[in-house]
């Protein structure tokens, strides 16, 4: 049965302590420019809390605004599988105005990853059900945009500014 709930599951990639009591989830999209303004910030965070919290990137791709999202998503699912996914998620983010599944192959190969075995995964869809469980968890937490965070299971409903983001984690690692 599929989890839809913000707890950290065992497959998913972690940046920063992996063992941090505190938990940072972005919902994002990597066509949205906005996600990787959010992305960004985060690893800026991260720099000066890298003991204290750990960070999630979950996937809700807008398909209707952004037709290449979901096979990104699926490409990022691929390359964690083989132990790259923040690699593959870097360059999805640094190019993502000019996304499409040429690029995806490009980056694979850049990446290391087996193109055999990334173009069959992709065609075959082997991560959409994984994409969809992340999409479904979103919905269920109120996640209607992108970028949408989460900072230990709780909503993150400031602007998109770095200050105010950053306060609100502060806020958040010494709450606890």
């Amino acid at each position: 049965m599929p989890d839809y709930s913000l707890n950290i599951h065992e497959d998913e990639a972690i940046k920063g302590n992996p063992k941090a009591k505190h938990t940072l989830i972005e919902f994002g999209d990597y066509e949205c420019p906005y996600s990787r303004m959010g992305y960004r910030f985060v690893q800026r965070i991260l720099k000066d809390h890298e003991e204290k919290l750990r960070f999630v990137f979950r996937h809700f791709p807008i398909s209707k605004k952004h037709p290449h999202a979901e096979i990104c998503a699926e490409a990022a699912l691929f390359a964690g599988q083989e132990g790259v996914f923040w690699e593959m998620h870097d360059l999805l983010f640094d190019h993502n105005l000019s996304l499409n599944r040429e690029k995806l192959d490009e980056f694979a190969d850049q990446i290391g990853l087996d193109i055999y075995q990334f173009r069959m995964a992709l065609e075959n869809r082997t991560f959409k059900s994984r994409v969809q469980q992340d999409y479904r968890s979103g919905v269920k937490h109120g996640v209607n945009d992108t970028p949408t965070f989460f900072m230990n299971q709780m909503k993150y409903e400031g602007k998109l500014e770095m200050n105010t983001l950053r306060a609100f984690i502060e806020q958040q690692l010494s709450e606890r």
